[in-house]
């Protein structure tokens, strides 16, 4: 359990930005190249046919399948943790992390402190992923949905035991 606990708070550390920008920094120009200026280079100079801004900024941020999936999977894990871990609790069983004790004595206010935690966590990694951090962005959203799977892996143990 202190494992759990530990790995918990070292997520929740690392999932959070560690600096501040001040007012007056400049933002780092970063290098990028539109499709069309590769196309124009593949053409030997000769403009592309589609050279919009739309198409050519959402070039930059288009996310891979697997991270909306990440997200969809961290929802429902969390989902899960929430409906049985109160399930649990009305069969008798008692929270076993101390820093929730309160927390799951008003399941309104753990179902919403659950849904503050998946959202900040895919807030987090679209931070990442905006930053140009992408193996960052997909590696937290791994990270945390492995934890939630344990987590979930051991409700489902014990509600199996209490009936």
């Amino acid at each position: 359990m202190r494992r759990l606990l530990v790995a918990t708070i070292l997520g929740a550390a690392l999932s959070t930005p560690a600096f501040a920008a001040d007012a007056d920094d400049v933002p780092t120009p970063a290098l990028t190249i539109s499709p069309a200026t590769i196309a124009a280079a593949a053409n030997n100079g000769a403009p592309a046919a589609n050279t919009d801004l739309a198409t050519r900024s959402s070039f930059n941020y288009r996310r891979p399948s697997v991270l909306p999936a990440l997200y969809a999977t961290s929802a429902a894990l969390q989902g899960y943790d929430a409906a049985s871990t109160l399930r649990a609790l009305q069969n008798g069983a008692h929270e076993a992390n101390p820093m929730m004790k309160g927390v799951v004595k008003s399941p309104a206010a753990f179902v919403a402190m659950k849904a503050g935690v998946t959202a900040a966590s895919i807030m987090s990694a679209e931070q990442l992923w905006k930053s140009n951090h992408r193996m960052g962005a997909v590696g937290m959203m791994v990270a945390t949905n492995v934890l939630m799977g344990m987590v979930a892996a051991h409700n489902s143990r014990v509600l199996s035991q209490l009936q």
